[in-house]
């Protein structure tokens, strides 16, 4: 799979920003199996030939949405979680740099749906696989970091807490879209998101 043409005038990247924008959007409603290229191309408000110019196929425009969404999720949510001084404050300030950014990002709702569609994808499956394996690189160095501080309980793994943790946020998102289909986010996925940060700093937070 390619990453799609690089665009050779700021009106071609301007193009190309808007078509990962609304599939972006379009995959975080519907999921990638269940949209065709066809409902993409006439979203976005193009021709074939300027969706063809830009991504060879569907397959192609969603794993560059899933960069872009990883880009978005490792500068935004990564820089101002590692901003903050202590491991044990970046392991606070993640719940709440995730649900800003569902909440600004819309199409951030894509990146668990994308991985777990395209993951099945045997050619695909090791490009999807770097996604998480960052994000759980990143939370994996803030538990051990916080061990050897002493402000995070040793004798676990931390990048086996990472997994469990990156997996119980997408778990939810997964859950959130059973139960109010179509919503995205909100109130009700706000407040679980929040119950398992209450339910991590009992587990791994050493007491003061």
């Amino acid at each position: 799979m390619t990453e799609g043409r690089t665009p050779a005038t700021a009106k071609g990247e301007a193009t190309r920003a808007h078509l990962l924008r609304t599939a972006g959007r379009i995959f975080a409603e519907r999921g990638y199996a269940a949209t065709t290229q066809s409902e993409l191309i006439a979203a976005a408000g193009l021709t074939k030939g300027a969706f063809y110019f830009h991504f060879p196929s569907k397959a192609d425009l969603a794993l560059a949405v899933l960069r872009e969404q990883k880009g978005q999720w490792l500068s935004q949510v990564g820089q101002r979680v590692l901003a903050e001084a202590t491991a044990l404050e970046q392991l606070r300030a993640l719940v709440p740099a995730m649900l800003d950014l569902h909440e600004r990002e819309p199409a951030a709702w894509s990146i668990t749906r994308l991985t777990r569609e395209l993951a099945a994808d045997p050619a695909l499956a090791a490009e999807v696989a770097k996604t998480p394996a960052e994000w759980v690189a990143l939370i994996a160095d803030i538990v051990r970091r916080g061990q050897l501080s002493g402000d995070l309980r040793s004798g676990l793994e931390p990048e086996q807490v990472a997994a469990v943790l990156v997996g119980a946020f997408d778990g939810i998102k997964d859950l959130t879209d059973v139960l109010e289909p179509g919503v995205q986010g909100g109130p009700a996925f706000a407040a679980r998101i929040r119950t398992c940060q209450s339910l991590v700093e009992l587990a791994l937070v050493v007491p003061r």
